[in-house]
């Protein structure tokens, strides 16, 4: 299990989170490679009597955090706490994707909102509230970053009981040959040098790039950008969109464009020797 700690007990709301959200955090950071869940502010009482308000230990601000429903937290991986900017989530994003996959559906984050490092997982207003939010500053939803948006949508899309059918297994190099697919996020997607975020970046791969996946590490897919059936790197698994062709021309050789590959693989490996000649075929062709 992900050591989570917190909240503190001089926190604003200082009870412990529900068992629930607690396993969902949990599964989310396993699944994701966060070693540490530090919840900064955790569960308070559902009575909104006005002597609990304010107080410490009771009651204050969204009910999504009545009876431990919600927590704000910081994902530390490596000893490190993630952070993010508002343009940029990639180091959270992952795990983000991973609670609403889980079932989490209200989610918050913005560094005008709790600052660069702490965000909102949670459930609904009630136990009834099963409507998806994201939000930003001032709780607003409009104020929410784009990022955010696109992490949660992708696992709201790609719920977690699907995950091993829609995801791992139909991936899984034990379990199908390498397929194709497609980079499917908006703003692109990140080629690590390792399946987790503690790798370096390689690359970042724009969206509708095509690729061939070479198997999985957790959800971190392993995949060929050149097609030569060798691995150029790691990706998130669930910000790739299945391929649309079922194959109808196997066995026929696809044209290579290498200099989109070579702008895409910064120091990448060198061509294959018989690479200029294939591509002064196709300049006399």
């Amino acid at each position: 299990m992900v050591d989570i700690v917190g909240p503190p007990s001089n926190a604003t709301r200082c009870r412990p989170i529900a068992a629930n959200l607690r396993e969902l955090l949990d599964s989310a950071a396993q699944a994701t490679g966060i070693d540490k869940i530090v919840i900064t502010s955790g569960g308070q009482p559902s009575n909104h009597a006005p002597h609990l308000k304010d107080v410490p230990c009771g009651w204050t601000g969204s009910p999504r955090h009545d009876n431990g429903r919600a927590a704000d937290l910081q994902l530390v991986k490596n000893g490190t706490t993630l952070r993010f900017t508002n343009s940029d989530g990639d180091q959270v994003a992952p795990f983000i994707t991973a609670c609403a996959a889980r079932g989490a559906n209200g989610i918050g984050a913005a560094t005008d909102y709790m600052g660069p490092e702490t965000i909102h997982v949670g459930f609904g207003r009630t136990t009834s509230d099963t409507q998806k939010l994201v939000w930003g500053k001032n709780g607003l939803s409009a104020n929410a970053p784009q990022w955010l948006r696109t992490a949660a949508r992708q696992g709201w899309n790609n719920p977690a009981d699907d995950f091993l059918t829609s995801a791992a297994l139909a991936l899984s190099a034990d379990a199908l040959p390498a397929s194709r697919s497609t980079v499917n996020a908006r703003d692109g997607l990140w080629l690590r040098r390792g399946p987790g975020l503690a790798f370096d970046r390689a690359r970042l791969l724009e969206a509708g790039t095509s690729l061939t996946i070479l198997g999985l590490d957790g959800e971190w897919a392993r995949v060929d950008l050149r097609g030569d059936g060798l691995i150029d790197g790691y990706v998130f698994a669930s910000f790739l969109g299945t391929s649309t062709m079922d194959h109808p021309d196997e066995g026929v050789e696809e044209p290579i464009d290498e200099a989109a590959i070579e702008k895409l693989l910064d120091g990448a490996p060198a061509a294959p020797a018989n690479a200029p000649r294939r591509a002064a075929r196709r300049k006399k062709d």
